[in-house]
């Protein structure tokens, strides 16, 4: 069996694709039902394919007439076409996941949500469960990953001081081989950004840093991450440590590290639509990944970090905790991630980010 269990995976433009090789903002797999009659999910989600494949294999399993339409979309395209297909009375996604806690917060309190109550999603601590309109399931660190093989000293690098530090006094080594997330054009970007801006006040020391080294900006951890194990770049920050942790089980010229200032931690947030056509389904899949047997999985092959207590493993909040030389914070939910949504709030961040990229 192939690692997609599937009859047809096609792209939006209509070409077959045969493995996770086409940018996020065009692909669609369908996993199709194991047994009839059939009904069909619909998500739009910004986690790969290749990571959620796990537990839709299991969900299938467990509910073998539903079928998975998975739309693999950035996350800004994953609030944009809810919230437009939405207004035009278009089909849309009976659920959406999104590493964009900010955007998926916006979702519910705009109306395009559908509240939701389990026993699964009553074990949620308050930070991850929004009003049963938004529920968290990961727990996921931004970290930085280096090349320990072509940058040794960089396990020297342990907060964003330090980082800001090395960028001012290194030798050019590090010009133009450092990268992070371009907060204007993702969405996952923009959250990392505001929550440093929030919580350090070496965040804007760190960014005019960043501008002064040349520092290139990506939209996704993995091509981040790519970039640091080719060589391309020596230092990546704010890259998920999901999507860390699972390289570097891969790769031993990688290293990560959890910055000692702080280390914010952000939740996939599983949103129901209000105008889902199969909400029961949409609840199930939710329930599933709460649950023991989901949250096993995420910490597992996935590797995406379960947000449950009594779930053992190396990707799991529990985990975390113990090897983290500093704070935590998880990025709660809640009306708070609205602040920088705001349109002149946001146009002032980008702005004073554009000028630190500039040198001034």
């Amino acid at each position: 069996m192939t690692l997609y269990r599937l009859f047809c995976a096609v792209c939006l433009t209509g070409l077959f694709v045969l493995s996770g090789s086409l940018p996020s903002s065009a692909e669609l797999v369908r996993f199709e039902a194991l047994s009839s009659p059939e009904q069909n999910l619909v998500i739009y989600s910004s986690t790969d394919t290749d990571r959620i494949v796990y537990l839709v294999r299991a969900f299938q399993n467990k509910y073998p007439t539903i079928s998975i339409e998975y739309h693999e979309l950035d996350t800004t395209d994953v609030y944009q076409r809810i919230t437009g297909e939405t207004d035009a009375g278009k089909k849309t996604a009976d659920l959406s996941l999104s590493s964009a806690m900010d955007l998926q917060i916006k979702l519910v309190n705009d109306g395009y949500s559908a509240p939701y109550y389990s026993d699964e999603t009553e074990t949620l601590p308050d930070w991850a469960n929004w009003r049963n309109e938004a529920f968290g399931f990961t727990y996921e660190p931004a970290v930085m990953i280096y090349n320990r093989n072509l940058a040794p000293s960089l396990k020297n690098v342990v907060s964003r001081f330090e980082l800001a530090k090395t960028l001012n006094e290194n030798d050019h080594t590090l010009n133009n081989r450092v990268v992070t997330y371009d907060p204007g054009r993702s969405g996952l970007g923009y959250l990392f950004g505001t929550q440093d801006a929030v919580q350090s006040e070496d965040f804007w020391y760190l960014a005019r840093s960043l501008g002064d080294s040349g520092v290139k900006l990506m939209t996704s951890s993995a091509t981040m991450i790519n970039m640091v194990a080719n060589g391309e770049a020596l230092i990546a920050y704010n890259v998920l440590g999901s999507y860390a942790l699972a390289r570097a089980r891969e790769n031993p010229d990688l290293a990560i590290t959890i910055p000692q200032d702080y280390g914010l931690v952000m939740s996939r947030i599983a949103v129901i639509s209000k105008n889902a056509r199969n909400p029961e389904a949409a609840g199930l899949f939710v329930d599933f990944l709460l649950s023991r047997e989901g949250q096993q999985l995420i910490a597992g092959p996935a590797s995406l970090y379960a947000i449950r207590s009594d779930i053992q493993g190396e990707a799991t909040a529990r985990k975390l905790q113990e090897l983290a030389n500093g704070p935590l914070i998880p990025i709660h939910l809640g009306p708070g991630l609205l602040v920088y949504l705001d349109h002149m709030k946001r146009q002032v961040f980008l702005n004073r980010w554009q000028r630190a990229m500039e040198g001034k």
